[in-house]
């Protein structure tokens, strides 16, 4: 479904992705692994139109996305979740919801049908509807920003460090509903420092240092605590 082929980024002088080439297959969850300025965040920035190529190419079903606006990737078909938590504070739950919907503007009964499949999933933010975005936790923000992004209906979601600053119940959480989208065959690409959370969701990922690929393979693969060690400690 996507392919990443001898991609390079920078800015300017300075490269942050040398060489870095995987695929992802139609209903994977597949995991960026790797200490904080390996090069994630770049990648999926790059995969969603925000960040050129210097070389190199990225192809969603069989087509390149390096000439397409953002806007275009997402009515193709990807949506990104950024890290951080972008809300909008001030706004509703529902209304943030819709935020992620304006690509079906026209579409008033799909608008409808794709919020009430968010809310099935995330039962807390069905509880929050009426709430401003703002007042809801670092937990239950999360969750919303996950639901937007599915707001869009694509077919590749990528996610930027969906556990950032959460406590571990609540990551739990957060990866119960990874799980529940994996069973709706939706694929899915998160980039996430936090090895254990990443593990538990994915099917298969890298493990990137310096902006270059050290370790690939499957999540139990990956599960090597040397492979891990020598990532994220440089030894």
């Amino acid at each position: 479904m996507l392919e990443i082929r001898n991609l390079v980024l920078a800015y300017g002088v300075n490269r942050v992705v040398r060489d870095v080439s995987f695929a992802v297959q139609p209903g994977e969850v597949f995991a960026l692994l790797g200490p904080n300025g390996a090069g994630k965040t770049s990648i999926l920035r790059a995969v969603s139109g925000l960040v050129p190529a210097v070389s190199g190419d990225i192809l969603f079903q069989g087509k390149s996305l390096l000439k397409r606006k953002p806007h275009d990737i997402v009515l193709g078909g990807i949506a990104h979740v950024p890290e951080g938590r972008q809300i909008f504070p001030e706004m509703s739950v529902h209304d943030n919801l819709l935020v992620g919907a304006t690509v079906h503007i026209h579409k008033r009964e799909r608008v409808r049908e794709l919020e009430a499949r968010c809310l099935s999933l995330f039962p807390i933010i069905k509880e929050r509807a009426r709430q401003a975005g703002g007042t809801l936790s670092g937990g239950e923000q999360q969750q919303l920003t996950i639901a937007r992004g599915l707001m869009a209906d694509p077919k590749l979601l990528i996610v930027d460090e969906p556990t950032l600053g959460l406590a571990p119940a609540i990551i739990n959480v957060v990866a119960d509903s990874f799980r529940k989208l994996r069973e709706l065959g939706l694929t899915i690409v998160v980039a996430e420092q936090n090895a254990d959370f990443a593990l538990k969701v994915a099917d298969h990922g890298v493990v990137l240092a310096s902006g270059e690929i050290t370790y690939a393979g499957t999540v139990k693969q990956l599960s090597d605590r040397e492979i891990l060690r020598k990532a994220y400690m440089g030894a």
